[in-house]
């Protein structure tokens, strides 16, 4: 039985074996509360024999009182729409004669009989028929033998008053209540039932019943697997049935669907001969009725084909769900050496998608087939495949013994005809034999002719027509032909032998007869044959008994033989049930989430055979079981590719599987390591299961990583042979015979394939001798590798390696030390340079004769040597495989280009190397931003890495900068692509910023992992990660102004610090840009919409302020005394200063070595960032807002408006004159007071204003170290307000109460112009008012004249004239009425439609312009190509006409040439002539 288990299972050893840590209970409890429906519990004995059988169910509604009877909590279950349920009844309600019981018979059952009516069901047909499949698998053998033990019973999987045992038998529970186990999402179940049932109208039971009319069986267990089967049926669907296999529920078995695609039936009928059992001729002779009797399967191949099926069902949940390690498996029971499987083949009727016109022809033929064969073409059939054949049925006659004289010289027939031959094309026997329970039910075989060839003619050339023709007789097509027979060609289980040897005869009087195989010289025979068999039949057809009839009818089912081609007509696919327990290794994953989001689990497989892996999907995608409830249905969908982490782009595409049920399919990888990416998009829950005979690691990432820091089965399985390869030649380096062997073959073991001979090969030579140095090395102390030097030159005749040559001074530097010091400060002269030239010439010639003299075996090095590598190749088997991989991998490192023609080269691409740094933080508040990690890591050497983030906040962001460059890595989708890091000086800086979102973020784990292909990986500067900052946040009212300034802030900086700099703006629309600058010079910058981040940037201290601003502090001072300090007191409270630290724990999680920095790193790097300490450097952080882009709206316009009138008020003057200094230091001290209380007054209320949308703020944020914090002083650029300030306070002190006489003067101008209440001017009183005349008196003057402008800006105005600024359009001004504004726009429409009239004019004068312009291009263009025609016809005479006068003078030119040469030869004649009378007359 399966343990207990939560949300996710995993199954993953050598059978079978589970990681289950939530127990049941809490996982149905926490399911029905999430989704509000029940996942069906795990099946646990326990359960069922604590179960409560009396317990009642649900009330019924309106009554209130607790039923007698047992109802399902889940409701009644959802029958198909073929099925119209008309009332629901008890069995004590439609039983009343008889008492109700559970199982009668136990030894056979009938399915048929009684269940006429629902077979027009096609869930009920396939659940009938796949009851019985199951047990036609189990229990044939038992049946047909004389102790009949049955092994498969379907009444075994129901529980009512009984315990968990083994051979329980069920009992009828009144109550009403029964648990049936079934297999559902990856593991056998607790189902639960009542006893309701439905019937139609005509009191007709729409369940499958067995003929015993008491037994309930086949009712409870139909109604849970209908329960099962409305999880993955759509209701929208076609099909009853869809991907849903009762034969799944019933054993755990895997279905794989083959579609029959005519592109690869010779595939099939392979992959059938290898898993289905294959009927085969006896070797001997037998009797004619013996022949007969292999129609039937003989019992030797049935015990061979359910040996194991018979030993393996019985235990089959406790063999796939038990948790086994492989060395328990192995002990226990023997490694599985094949998977063994079960095909079904399914028939979908074609009238079901008739509206596809492509399908008619299809569907014409398959029923046609199918009727053929006795199988109805309106209803789906499942048929279970039994046996293939690759032969006839009854092997034919031997021809007679021919005389030997008849084998000297035989004589080739040959037959003269007027008709031309057609090649005689023979097909290979490819039949199926079927069993299926609807064979021929209710359905007289409708028998086609099949012998459509006529015969040929017999008139041969030269013959005359005979006259007596014979007569042709009319026969009807239902009458007894060659395929008379075809419905007698059935074979039934429990028939005689005599029933057995006619079947015999028909199937090969059909077979002979089909295919046209009768010989000549037997025809007359088989024919004979034929007819005896049809007569036989005939006979015994007629005189069957009732009795006989009745056993026909409950046999279990009926089986026949049927051609591969007409099979792949008939049916449409293949269901290949695998045999999970078969397999050695299982690996299981189920999930239950309600989500739309995708699962992702990986799949790491390394083998040095070719893989073939079993793929099954299990999806669940709505809870659709009772009736009236109703949910949306969609597919759940599979996804396999190959996946590596150092790669952003999608892999190739392996697989993908979409269902609402269980499917299957197998998939072949290549040799090597392949890593798969399983992603899963399923709306509650999913299970795979993966079936294999190699071992895998299956899982999650943190489960799959682990795995891949070992090295490839291909790259371990290299390396030894390279290693043995080296031992041999070390064992027969004193074989003159056998060591040039050995050489040889290391050349081959270490030289990839295909390189032989090749200047790359050369360079692999060079390769594998520094890297089998390196070895030597690793192995041996550094004090003894003098004496392996000389060894190994003689192994490797290598004498111009410098990686080896370099260690040559390793043991005489101690020796020379002192002379070659003597040397050092001496310049040798032309004489001591020749003849250190000259030693070293003789000393190599000596050293390399001495080494070949070491190969020749027999001398005293050829000894020593041996003996040297023999000790080194002791120490080496000490730990063989960890030297070999050691010299392979070295041989990698080089970068030769070589070692990419080695096969295990591509399994590089999968070894990954990982380690994590985890930290921690705190809860944080919605709509915030905080910095999350912040360290710098050092590059060992250049390699690839892929950094990648583990969190739950909803939005986290990476940054990655070069401290030499300052420039960040790119990014793809927000986050950092893989990138080839190179080596620097002051490592590279991960910063992790977060935001938070609407919602707060409760306390978590952030993890950052690096991935590469090398080690080690980048490693912190530091021991540990520190995670404990603190945040300077500055927070302000956005206030427009021409320059576009946001904030400007000066820093002081008093120690080398770091910090990260985040702004942020209460509009997200806004354009912003943050930077740094320097000396009034930018150093860094960065923009951003609503939010802008320089990640990090280093200060350097020994700082001081901006000169203008300390000129500007010393003008003040000198003007005014005091007054400085109390405008920089006042400036100091508008500076608002937050500081927020997080102290949250740190988490470190690493994997990589940690190599501990000097602490003047930290000082080193700030000094290569910014400078040397001496420079100067005064910081400066503004912000602009970019394009106008902060648009106000009018409430935040009067918001502004106010803010801008408190800035003025805080730079007014206040009267100073003819005041002790005691009295203003005094009183300045209670302002200031006052001042702080007010300033922080409001800026609590600022902090509260973010959640008000009308409030344009802006906030600041700096974060830095905890233990750094107090390096930084922010003070904000107040230098013009100082300035504005000073100057008024300057003209004070000059012209003592100048402000306040400003200001009456204004107030009595605005006055002149007011409407006043009262008659009585308040002018006056006002100026007395603000006329100081004590101390007192000039404290409460500005107060006093502030109150006064805002009541006079209260009153009422005069209605100004605005007449002057009226534009008219008339003399006199008009009331506009209806009837102007009618004409108005009658005068607006004609001008409409005038301009209408003329745009059309206009435009069709631009057509037809623009269509003279293509006209005239037309005719310019013809113009042009007649003009090129006759130039070309011009050329071509003028070209004929030189041509013929070249001819001519051609043609003259050999003229002449032959007249000169006739003339010559004349001349030579005449010439040969003379001398020839000459010579005569001598």
């Amino acid at each position: 039985m399966a343990a207990k288990g939560g949300k996710k299972k995993e199954l993953s050893s050598r059978t079978s074996a589970s990681s289950k840590t939530v127990s049941m209970n809490a996982k149905v409890a926490a399911a029905n509360e999430k989704w509000g429906f029940p996942i069906w519990p795990e099946w646990h004995d326990a359960d069922i024999n604590a179960e409560k059988w009396d317990k009642a169910g649900k009330e019924k509604p309106g009554k209130g009182q607790i039923s007698p009877g047992f109802d399902d909590p889940e409701g009644k279950i959802r029958l198909p729409a073929s099925l119209k349920v008309h009332s629901w009844k008890r069995p004590q309600e439609f039983l009343t004669k008889e008492v109700p019981v559970i199982v009668k018979n136990e030894t056979s059952f009938d399915l048929v009989s009684a269940n006429e009516h629902i077979f027009c069901s096609e869930l009920m047909r396939w659940i009938v028929s796949e009851i019985y499949a199951v047990w036609r698998i189990y229990n044939e053998n038992s049946l047909n033998s004389e102790t009949s033990t049955l092994v498969w019973k379907p009444w075994e999987h129901i529980y009512a008053l009984c315990k968990a045992t083994q051979e329980h038998i069920p009992l009828y529970n009144k109550f009403g209540k029964y648990v049936l186990k079934l297999y559902w999402m990856g593991c056998w179940r607790k189902i639960t039932v009542d006893d309701t049932m439905p019937f139609n109208e005509e009191e007709n039971l729409l369940l499958p019943a067995t003929a015993c009319q008491n037994e309930l069986w086949p009712m409870l267990l139909s109604k849970a697997i209908i329960k099962l089967a409305n999880t993955s049926i759509h209701e929208t669907g076609k099909r009853e049935v869809e991907e849903f296999t009762v034969l799944h529920t019933l054993t755990g078995w895997i279905p794989e669907v083959i579609p029959l695609q005519p592109e690869y039936l010779d595939k099939v009928w392979g992959f059938l001969k290898e898993i289905v059992p294959e009927f085969k001729l006896p070797e001997k002779k037998a009797p004619e009725p013996e022949i007969t009797q292999d129609d039937t399967k003989p019992e030797e191949t049935k015990d061979s084909e359910l040996k194991n099926e018979v030993s393996s069902m019985n235990k089959l949940p406790d063999t796939i769900e038990k948790a086994e390690t492989a060395t328990n498996v192995s002990k226990e029971s023997p490694i599985p050496t094949q998977p063994e499987m079960v095909v079904y083949a399914g028939c979908i009727p074609l009238n079901l998608f008739e509206e596809d016109i492509f399908l008619l022809t299809r569907m014409a033929d398959s029923s046609e087939k199918m009727r053929q064969y006795g199988l109805s073409h309106i209803h789906s059939h499942p048929v279970l495949i039994t046996r293939t054949r690759s032969c006839p049925l009854v092997a034919p006659p031997e021809p007679p013994p021919l005389p030997s004289w008849k084998l000297i010289r035989p004589k080739k027939k040959i037959v003269v005809t007027s008709e031309p031959q057609e090649p005689v094309v023979e097909k290979s026997e490819e039949h199926i034999e079927i069993a299926s329970l609807f064979l021929n039910y209710k359905l007289s075989v409708i028998t086609i002719p099949t012998d459509i060839h006529f015969p040929q003619s017999t008139l041969k050339k030269g013959f005359h027509s005979v006259s007596n023709l014979t007569s042709v007789t009319e026969t009807d097509e239902n009458e007894s032909d060659s395929n008379g027979d075809m419905n007698q060609n059935r074979r039934h289980s429990n028939a005689e032998d005599y029933s057995q040897e006619t079947i015999a005869l028909c199937h090969q009087n059909a077979e002979l007869s089909s295919k046209e195989e009768l010989p000549e010289n037997i025809s007359l025979d088989a024919k004979q044959m034929s007819e005896t068999a049809d007569t036989d039949m005939k006979s015994y057809t007629g005189t069957k008994s009732k009795d006989e009839t009745e056993s026909e009818k409950t046999s279990v089912s009926r089986e026949t033989w049927m051609s591969f081609e007409d099979f792949c007509v008939c049916f449409q696919n293949l269901y290949v049930f695998h045999k999970p327990h078969t397999y050695a290794y299982n690996y299981q994953k189920t999930c239950f989430m309600s989500t739309d989001d995708e699962v992702f689990y990986y799949l790491l497989v390394d083998s040095l055979m070719p893989i073939e892996i079993l793929v099954s999907f299990s999806a669940l995608v709505h809870w659709y079981v009772t009736e009236g409830t109703k949910q949306e249905c969609s597919m759940g969908v599979l996804r396999v590719e190959r996946f590596s982490w150092k790669s952003v782009t999608p892999g190739e595409l392996v697989l993908k599987m979409r269902t609402s049920a269980t499917k299957a399919t197998v998939i072949n990888l290549p040799v090597g390591r392949h890593i798969l990416l399983f992603a899963v998009n399923c709306p509650i829950g999913h299970h795979i299961h993966l079936c294999t005979m190699v071992p895998c690691v299956f899982g999650e990432e943190d489960t799959v990583m682990p795995a891949l820091q070992k090295e490839s089965s291909r790259f371990v399985e290299q390396a030894t042979a390279i290693l043995k390869a080296v031992g041999n030649v070390i064992n027969n380096f004193s074989s003159k015979d056998e060591l040039p062997k050995a050489l040889k073959e290391l050349e081959v073991a270490h030289c990839p394939p295909g390189l032989h001979g090749t200047k790359m090969a050369e360079e692999n030579v060079k390769v594998f001798n520094n890297a089998f140095w390196y070895l030597i090395k690793s192995v041996l102390d550094k004090k003894d590798l003098c004496r392996y030097k000389f060894a190994f030159r003689s192994f490797t005749l290598d004498f111009k390696d410098t990686d080896i040559s370099g260690d040559d001074t390793v043991f005489s530097e101690s020796s020379e030390e002192k002379s070659l010091s003597s040397w050092e400060n001496q310049t040798p002269t032309s004489e001591e340079a020749a003849a250190a030239v000259k030693l070293q010439a003789i000393w190599r010639g000596t050293y390399i004769r001495k080494i070949l003299k070491s190969r020749e075996p027999g001398t005293k090095e050829n000894t020593e040597v041996e003996e040297t590598l023999k000790n080194l190749w002791t120490v080496i088997e000490l730990n063989f495989e960890q030297c070999a991989v050691t010299l392979l991998r070295e041989m990698f490192k080089r970068n030769c280009n070589s070692v990419e023609k080695f096969p295990c080269y591509e399994d590089e691409w999968c070894k990954t190397y990982f380690t994590d740094y985890a930290v921690t933080y705190a809860d944080q508040p919605p709509n915030a931003w905080f910095l999350v990690f912040r360290e710098i890591f050092i590059v060992p050497e250049d390699m690839l890495v892929l950094t990648k983030v583990f969190t739950t906040i909803p939005s986290c962001r990476l940054h990655v900068l070069d401290n030499d460059t300052q420039e960040e890595m790119p990014h793809a989708f927000f986050k950092v692509t893989p990138h080839v890091y190179p080596k620097n000086k002051k490592g590279y800086t991960f910063v992790a910023e977060a935001h938070t979102g609407d919602q707060p973020v409760a306390a978590g784990k952030w993890k950052l992992r690096f991935i590469s292909s090398q080690s080690p990986l980048p490693f912190l500067s530091r021991e540990a990660v520190n995670n404990i900052y603190s945040t300077k946040q500055f927070k302000e009212y956005y206030i427009p102004n021409d320059e576009f300034l946001l904030f400007r802030y000066f820093v002081k900086v008093t120690a080398p610090h770091t910090a990260t700099l985040q702004v942020q703006t209460s509009n997200s629309d806004v354009f912003i840009k943050l930077q740094v600058l320097d000396n009034e010079k930018e150093i860094t910058s960065v923009i951003g919409k609503g939010n802008a981040v320089i990640p990090v940037f280093s200060f350097w201290g020994n700082q001081s302020l901006p000169s203008s601003y300390l000129k500007n502090q010393e003008i003040i001072q000198s003007s005014t005394r005091k007054g400085s300090e109390t405008g920089q007191l006042k400036k100091a409270s508008n500076n608002s200063l937050k500081n927020s630290k997080s102290s949250s724990k740190s988490d470190l999680v690493q994997e990589a070595p940690v190599i501990k920095i000097d602490k003047s790193f930290i000082l080193e790097n700030f000094e290569n960032n910014v400078g040397s300490p001496q420079q100067s450097h005064q910081y400066t952080i503004e912000a602009l807002v970019l394009h106008d882009s902060w648009l106000l709206t009018e409430s935040e316009s009067l918001l502004v408006q106010e803010l801008k009138e408190m800035q003025k008020n805080e730079i007014k003057v206040k009267k100073i004159a003819s005041i002790p200094e005691s009295t203003i230091r005094s009183k300045d001290k209670v302002f200031e007071k006052t001042e702080k209380e007010k300033f922080q007054n409001e800026r609590g209320s600022l902090e509260s204003q973010p959640a008000d949308s009308n409030t344009p703020y802006w906030i600041l944020r700096i974060v830095s170290e905890q233990k750094e914090a107090d390096f930084l002083e922010m003070k904000k650029d107040t230098r013009r307000a100082d300035e504005i300030r000073a100057m008024k306070e300057a003209w004070e002190s000059a012209e003592p109460g100048r402000a306040v006489k400003a200001f009456q003067e204004r107030v009595r101008f605005i006055n002149k112009y007011a409407v006043r209440d009262s008659e009585e001017p308040i002018a006056g009183a006002e100026t007395a008012n603000l006329t100081p005349s004590s101390g007192e008196t000039g404290e409460k003057a500005p107060q006093t004249a502030i109150g006064s402008r805002l009541k006079t800006q209260q009153k009422k105005w005069k209605l100004i004239d605005l007449s002057p600024y009226m534009r008219k359009t008339m003399s006199e001004s008009v009331l506009r009425n209806e009837s102007i504004i009618q004409q108005q726009q009658m005068r607006k429409e004609e001008k409409i439609n005038h301009f209408r009239q003329l745009r059309k004019l206009v435009l069709e004068q631009r057509q037809k312009e623009e269509n003279d312009r293509v006209l005239l291009k037309q005719n310019i263009l013809e113009m042009y190509e007649n003009l090129q025609a006759s130039l070309d016809e011009t050329r071509g005479r003028v070209y004929s006409i030189r041509e013929a006068y070249r001819n001519q003078l051609l043609e003259a030119e050999r003229r002449k040439q032959e007249e000169l040469a006739a003339q010559e030869a004349a001349l030579q004649a005449e010439q040969k002539k003379r001398i020839a009378d000459r010579k005569k007359k001598r």
